[in-house]
């Protein structure tokens, strides 16, 4: 039985302080219903702790989606054990490497709303973290004939919401941003709200918080669950040791697959490219303080790519998603190693959107992974066989930026202060 709040919240109720506290227009609720409200009481500052409650919580996965759903949770009073096999933020994990843009561009208002909601959870944690690690550097979205109709379908998005959004020529792109080049583009939107996150360091940060607030972490593997008249009993490790509680909570990523097959067999492992490239000397308008991050909206070509320009002087980053990325059997045991031809599709991409970067050399590259649903939605549901163990996860390549945020969700499903979404639901993957 789910363990209820004394300070319930209603799903669906936003009042209108809470509007005004997040800049959001009215609009924005006729777009989301009542599907996704916003999750912290007006006034009250999300960090600070709630009296305790009873009940023990494992938290399986300390990345961006377990880390912050294990931080929300032990602020609500809960002793929560959040336990990971490689540590946060590990270059194994979907959360790893060195940077993950965040944004609102979505056609989708649940989205948009957690994305925003995200980086106020960011902005509210940073002082207590003692670290910068969100940089609103802006985006910049390249815009083809073919991603129109998503163009549209944004522009109305952020118009309900009252978040700025530019559309811009090329001739005028050009003049603002005489780093780009503009080859076979209709146009490029703009949004300053948007940037990108320093992703391991988040992790890290994430969990080093939560253990400060009075959690407990564990790098250690959980090999399996023990499920006994509809109840999660515990979770067994690696080394022998069990784990009791009254909840379990697994954001392991790829490794739902492996715990979960009979619940995840539609999911996929996908493979993506990252490579970094060196900036040319003292050419500082190549780095994040005069060019905002880019995404490229190609709806028809074999694959899209995205960057991040010269964070943390790591070089120019540039990522995309191969025709051929399909690891699900294999996503633990394979080589990370990038193909010729992957380099070549990169360097396809220097050369028509950033000129000045030809000819440079590649100095890093590496190859990260993520889990796809087929509907690209996230998942947070009971198990079907016990309703106090909750998978979590699904990312599809896009959660990063929503992980502050759809913690909170989390947290406050299980706690039982909000229903659970039927978008983020198992049945849709195994029915």
């Amino acid at each position: 039985m789910a363990i209820k709040s004394q300070n319930e919240v209603k799903p669906g109720h936003i009042d209108r302080r809470q509007l005004l506290k997040y800049g959001l227009h009215g609009a924005t609720l006729s777009a989301l219903g009542t599907t996704l409200p916003l999750e912290s009481q007006a006034g009250a500052a999300s960090f600070i702790k709630q009296p305790a409650k009873n009940g023990k919580i494992v938290v399986v996965g300390a990345g961006a989606f377990g880390g912050w759903t294990a931080l929300h949770l032990v602020r609500k009073g809960y002793k929560v054990t959040l336990v990971d096999q490689f540590g946060p933020g590990n270059n194994q994990s979907s959360s790893g490497g060195e940077t993950r843009l965040i944004r609102a561009y979505y056609s989708d208002p649940i989205y948009v709303e957690m994305a925003m909601r995200a980086i106020k959870l960011w902005k509210e944690n940073e002082p207590r973290m003692g670290q910068k690690l969100l940089h609103q550097n802006g985006l910049l979205l390249f815009n083809y004939p073919s991603s129109k109709a998503e163009s549209e379908a944004a522009v109305a998005i952020y118009k309900k919401a009252g978040l700025p959004l530019e559309k811009v020529s090329l001739d005028d792109a050009v003049k603002r941003w005489p780093q780009l080049g503009t080859e076979g583009l209709d146009h490029v939107m703009y949004d300053p709200t948007a940037g990108y996150l320093d992703a391991r360091k988040g992790c890290q940060a994430v969990c080093d918080l939560f253990v400060k607030e009075g959690g407990t972490f564990l790098q250690q593997q959980v090999k399996h669950e023990s499920i006994k008249g509809g109840k999660a009993t515990s979770v067994t490790l690696a080394n022998g040791n069990v784990l009791e509680a009254d909840q379990f909570l697994f954001a392991c990523g790829p490794w739902l697959t492996r715990l979960f097959p009979e619940l995840t067999k539609k999911l996929a492992v996908t493979r993506a490219l990252v490579f970094f490239f060196a900036s040319p000397a003292g050419q500082s308008d190549l780095m994040e303080n005069k060019l905002p991050t880019w995404m490229d909206r190609d709806m028809t070509g074999p694959f899209r790519s995205f960057g991040v320009p010269g964070s943390d002087f790591r070089g120019f980053k540039l990522g995309l998603t191969p025709p051929d990325n399909n690891v699900t059997d294999r996503f633990d045991t394979y080589n990370r190693s990038i193909k010729p031809e992957e380099l070549d599709m990169a360097l396809n991409v220097i050369t028509r959107r950033f000129p000045k970067i030809v000819g440079q050399p590649l100095i890093e590259q590496r190859v990260c992974q993520y889990t796809s649903t087929p509907d690209t939605d996230f998942i947070l549901d009971t198990h079907p066989e016990a309703n106090n163990l909750w998978v979590m996860g699904g990312d599809s390549g896009h959660g990063y930026k929503q992980g502050a945020s759809f913690g909170e969700i989390a947290a406050n499903t299980v706690s039982g202060e909000r229903e659970k979404l039927e978008k983020f639901g198992l049945k849709r993957l195994i029915g």
